[in-house]
């Protein structure tokens, strides 16, 4: 029993680095629409309510909503004016909310097909934007559009209908729209795709920042299709946008539409008859979505058994690879994985520079296995990865301009990315441990080839360094922490492999194999070791590191690590948050890595920036 009580202790003094409560619940659709642009139709709009009230039609709204749109048709075919079709839009669907309400879910989505018919005929035919920029006519009709097609969608997605070709239903008039072959305009082929939910169906919690950006279309999750090999991060959403575009001729007795699924993160408009409208992008809510699921093994199950664990193990990404966005690898810190860059990623994603011009990966490790054999693991997939993409045909222009970011030890692993030891570390660990200091030529090419001896990574050209125990943590020292690493089930080869080497160099009695935990002790040989050997050429680093107390200060402790074991000398930039070990959650400390990743874009002056967001970026600087 004790053991566990210890155990929960651990879990309490990391989850602050290593694990969130970001998640979505479901909500009703109204509320999404409402958080929008503060109005989610609940009714009818006052222009609607007026027109009806001066053409004596509120009646038949009330009891005959079918006849009221055959009349204001008649009406609209009189008269062509936009605020007609703006009406008709709206009371198809109050009505189809109606409908709903009471069960009648046939005739309810036959008005809302109508509602995004009419909403999008006003937008392709009569809306006049460069007359009237500031019209709020428009954004409501937007609204009704959006709400109406994210109503049809769910009923298409009921009956198995959102990647059917070729099939007719009847509007409210009865007139048949005939659907066409649906179009992906997404980065993977529609095969990879398992499923679409729609975005307003759930809310995501304990984000920070809210990344939803008003626009035309029903924002959507995509879940992917589960796969053998690892490729994306577990649970892997993407986001996309529904819209659902129509044809028609003068009178609406012939229509034509199709469902077209939209890319949000390469597509910033889309064309809407003459016009270019914003398109509506979501983008927290899949990125939350992601953590709906609990993980088969939970953070502390995956430091715990390195071995069971193998298969959520190595290089990943949060997106389709693109050959002109640069990679920024986010390597977790102690009992983490994945979700512990949930917050980071929903900001990021946010500027439109960064996702104009960066991908996100990530690398996923066991924190329970020895640090230096962790590092090698990263090297090695991050030069496999170079090697695939020249096997595949593909530039590697963008990919030799990475950025690493390192949380806690995942930056540790980090920095061996950017150092050439060259025969240091292992003359730093003779110096520390006497029973090696005779060891012979082959003894040595051992140690050396068990991650002693590494070069750095020429494609690597920054690393960010978060809250990383560069000298070590009290922490493992602790009874807590002691125990975290007896526990530690290492993997039976690993075991047989460093055992060996043991055996063959160091002094038999030394019979237990240090853990990731016990790397992180201020006096563990091979932390020491790493701290002396020096960063290769002018690759630029940052610090970011926690203060529990005071934002600005050199000085105090995360709570975890202190400052003195993340300050580094030659460091580019250093920037000292008020938080706790998570200061890769922060939102100050993933403000810096934003504007870190800018500074790097200034690197390149190939990247294709405009005026404008040149001067944003400038007076930001100014600002610091």
């Amino acid at each position: 029993m004790y053991k566990y009580i210890l155990l929960f202790s651990v879990t309490l003094l990391l989850a602050g680095g290593c694990s969130s409560e970001i998640s979505v619940v479901k909500t009703d659709r109204q509320q999404y629409f409402l958080s929008e642009a503060g109005n989610a139709n609940k009714d009818l709009l006052p222009a609607t309510s007026n027109l009806l009230a001066n053409f004596l039609l509120r009646e038949d709204y009330e009891n005959d909503p079918e006849q009221l749109l055959l009349k204001l048709r008649s009406i609209f075919t009189r008269e062509p004016r936009a605020e007609y079709l703006a009406a008709m839009a709206d009371a198809a669907l109050n009505s189809g909310h109606r409908f709903a309400s009471s069960g009648e879910t046939e005739k309810a989505a036959r008005y809302y097909l109508t509602s995004a018919m009419f909403s999008y005929a006003y937008l392709a035919l009569l809306d006049q934007p460069e007359k009237h920029p500031y019209s709020a006519d428009r954004v409501q009709v937007m609204q009704i559009y959006n709400r109406a097609i994210s109503e049809f969608f769910s009923y298409l997605s009921e009956r198995n209908l959102i990647r059917k070709d070729g099939y007719t239903i009847f509007t409210a008039l009865n007139v048949g729209i005939s659907f066409r072959k649906v179009k992906y305009e997404l980065p993977l082929k529609s095969s990879e795709y398992a499923d679409f939910l729609l975005c307003s169906d759930y809310k995501a919690e304990n984000l920070t920042h809210v990344s939803r950006h008003f626009g035309l279309g029903a924002p959507l999750i995509c879940e992917l299709v589960k796969k053998n090999n690892i490729l994306y991060a577990k649970d892997q959403m993407l986001p996309a946008t529904l819209m659902i575009h129509f044809d028609f001729n003068k009178d609406f007795s012939k229509i034509g539409a199709r469902l077209v699924y939209i890319d949000p993160r390469d597509t910033d408009s889309i064309s809407v008859g003459k016009h270019q409208i914003p398109l509506a992008k979501d983008f927290s809510t899949p990125t939350a979505y992601m953590a709906k699921r609990p993980l088969p093994f939970g953070s502390l199950g995956y430091m715990l058994y390195p071995d069971q664990t193998k298969a959520m193990q190595g290089l990943y990404q949060f997106e389709p690879f693109h050959e002109k966005r640069i990679p920024v690898v986010l390597v977790h810190g102690l009992m983490s994985n994945t979700r512990t860059w949930i917050q980071m990623l929903n900001t990021l994603q946010a500027d439109p520079l960064i996702r104009k011009h960066y991908q996100f990966w990530g690398f996923s490790y066991s924190s329970g296995t020895p640090i230096l054999l962790s590092a090698q693991d990263l090297r090695t997939a991050l030069q496999n990865k170079r090697a695939e993409l020249i096997r595949d045909g593909k530039s590697t222009k963008m990919f030799d301009r990475m950025v690493l970011v390192g949380h806690s030890m995942g930056g540790l692993l980090s920095k061996t990315t950017i150092m050439d030891t060259n025969g240091r570390l292992l003359d730093e660990i003779m110096k520390k441990h006497p029973a090696i200091r005779n060891i012979t030529d082959q003894q040595k090419k051992l140690l050396m080839d068990k991650g002693l001896e590494f070069k750095n990574l020429p494609f690597i050209k920054r690393v960010v360094f978060i809250a990383v125990p560069h000298k070590g943590s009290t922490f493992a020292t602790t009874a807590v922490g002691r125990l975290g690493s007896a526990l530690i089930r290492l993997p039976r080869n690993l075991l047989y492999e460093l055992n060996d080497l043991i055996n063959e160099v160091f002094v038999k009695s030394d019979t237990h194999i240090a853990t990731g935990i016990d790397n992180l002790a201020p006096d563990n040989i091979a932390l020491q070791a790493l701290s002396h050997v020096p960063f290769t050429g002018d690759v630029p680093y940052h610090s970011i590191i926690g203060n529990r107390k005071q934002a600005g200060a050199p000085d105090g402790t995360d709570g975890i690590v202190p400052y003195t074991s993340s300050h580094l000398d030659g460091a580019t930039s250093e920037l000292v948050v008020k938080s706790g070990h998570s200061v890769q959650q922060n939102p100050l400390g993933i403000q810096e890595v934003r504007r870190i990743l800018l500074e790097h874009l200034r690197s390149y002056p190939d990247l294709s920036f405009n005026a404008s967001e040149l001067e944003n970026f400038n007076a930001e600087k100014r600002k610091r």
